[in-house]
Formats: C-alpha cells, sequence, structure tokens
C-alpha cells in the first residue's frame, strides 16, 4: 500500500513494482483517511505500508496514530521528501516504522523493499 498525497509519486510507485515484481498488486491512496478506512473496513491488507509523513488532513504520523487507536499494526516505510532531522528521529522511535526512505522509488531501492513483500518484516 501506498499513502502519499502526490499521485505522480503513487504512479511511479505502482509502475516500479509492477514492472520488476511480477504479480505484486499495488494499492495507492492520495488521501490518508481513505487509506486508514479501507484497512478498518478490511478492504485492504497491506503487506507493508510506503507512508508519507507530510501530507493535508492526516500526516503519516497522524495515521501511525490512528492505526495504534485501533490496535493495528503494519510494517510501515516512511516514504518522504522530508529533510527534517526531527520526522527521522521521530521515525527510529516509532514501533512501526522499520524504514525511512527518500522519494522518488527506483529500480535500484526495491531490494531494500523485498522483505517487507515477503513477510519478513513485522
Amino acid at each position: 500500500m501506498v499513502v502519499n498525497d502526490d499521485q505522480i509519486q503513487n504512479l511511479i510507485c505502482r509502475k516500479v513494482f509492477t514492472m520488476n515484481i511480477p504479480d505484486t498488486e499495488v494499492i495507492d491512496f492520495v488521501d490518508a483517511a481513505e487509506a486508514f478506512n479501507a484497512i478498518v473496513e478490511q478492504k485492504a491488507a497491506p503487506r507493508f505500508i510506503l507512508l508519507d509523513v507530510n501530507m493535508p488532513g492526516m500526516s503519516g504520523w497522524d495515521f501511525i496514530e490512528r492505526l495504534k487507536e485501533k490496535g493495528l499494526e503494519f510494517p510501515i516505510v516512511m516514504f518522504t521528501a522530508s529533510v527534517d532531522e526531527e520526522d527521522r528521529e521521530k521515525a527510529a522511535a516509532a514501533k512501526m516504522v522499520k524504514m525511512f526512505l527518500d522519494k522518488p522509488m527506483t529500480k535500484e531501492k526495491l531490494p531494500l523493499l523485498i522483505p517487507f513483500l515477503n513477510g519478513q518484516q513485522h
């Protein structure tokens, strides 16, 4: 699952995954609240979530807090252009956050994410 308010970045993520890892299904949302509702309503069961930090409405950090409130836990890769050191420190301290990955998605970054696709990161 990709949660990012930039539809172009979502398209790039989808293309990189589907062109390089056959049979990978990528679901993306430009609205974090919609993504959250899809998970809660069990319309989506992601292996992991590529999550943007800065989004209008519900930030990536708000999204994580709402998951925790519902007792839900998924491996999360913070996927952002943020260079804010505070975001990196927050990511390092958050249990669900497994990695901080800089945008944009590229084929070269895929090996870092394969363990998540295979369910090896929890």
